[in-house]
């Protein structure tokens, strides 16, 4: 009778331990709104970036396919620092809902001294400024792997 009690107790022990045990990791709040706060810095970039080159029909596909791969390496960081999968999701989120593309035809002067005030061509070539990838920005720079 005492050891089916014990055996009990040690059960019920056991399964208050669970759902810990299947918590998932997060990052901390501030570093979290760090990241999504460069995130969204990022994006207003990446948008920047796809004005000033939206003529470039050989360099569009391209910034398309940067952005993909940006943000594969981003989550892998988050990923290695502990960060859960819906903080990874909300990062993606944060990106792809903020960035914008325009058509080859598209003019905003506002936009056009911006591309000139930021050097973006020159920024690109050097990975640079507004060209440097979102993985490579703090805090994912801090970040493992």
């Amino acid at each position: 009778m005492i050891r089916s009690a014990r055996t009990f107790l040690a059960g019920g022990l056991l399964l208050l331990t669970l759902p810990a045990a299947h918590v998932e990791a997060a990052l901390e709040r501030v570093q979290f709104d760090a990241v999504l706060m460069t995130a969204r810095d990022y994006a207003d970039d990446r948008s920047l970036i796809f004005y000033c080159l939206r003529g470039s029909t050989e360099t569009v596909p391209f910034l398309y396919a940067g952005l993909q791969a940006d943000l594969e390496q981003a989550v892998q960081k988050l990923k290695s620092a502990g960060a859960s999968a819906r903080q990874s999701a909300e990062m993606v989120q944060m990106v792809l809902s903020t960035v914008r593309t325009y058509p080859r035809d598209a003019k905003d002067d506002a936009l056009d001294r911006r591309c000139i005030s930021k050097d973006v061509e020159r920024s690109r070539a050097e990975v640079k400024g507004v060209s440097v990838p979102l993985f490579l920005r703090s805090p994912f720079d801090k970040m493992g792997r």
